[in-house]
């Protein structure tokens, strides 16, 4: 029976040459938080992303439709979807119902860059809140 890495003393550190040798989730990866936030910026404003003619701004501008009022963190029940989803999977459904487009891959860039923009989006919606 192998032994259970969870237990080791530091299971999730790694010297430089266990990193250099890591299996990648994507290539390229991203470099930090704000390139992909930034790729996800430019994503919601892109109507070409499905065939409707609509982008995420579209139906979000303003913060719009959201329901960040509710301080709802994913997973949650969306009355849209009818069920529990994750925000990969809002961001999907939205993907193929609304725009009308082609679902993102669970590692993909886009879908990372997405999720990556709704956390900068609500973030600022909440300091906008406080400020009030």
């Amino acid at each position: 029976m192998k032994p259970n890495p969870c237990s080791m003393k530091n299971p999730c550190s790694m010297d430089e040459d266990a990193a250099n040798q890591k299996t990648p989730i994507r290539k390229p990866a991203f470099k930090n938080y704000q390139e992909a936030a930034s790729l996800g910026a430019k994503m919601w404003k892109d109507e070409s992303l499905g065939t409707s003619g609509l982008a995420c701004l579209s139906c979000h501008a303003d913060h719009e439709l959201l329901n960040l009022d509710r301080n709802q963190n994913f997973p949650h029940y969306v009355k849209m979807v009818g069920d529990v989803v994750t925000l990969d999977q809002m961001i999907n459904y939205c993907m193929l119902n609304p725009m009308k487009g082609k679902q993102f891959g669970k590692n993909s860039k886009e879908l990372t860059a997405m999720a990556a923009y709704y956390r900068a989006y609500r973030m600022q919606f909440m300091k906008e809140q406080r400020a009030k």
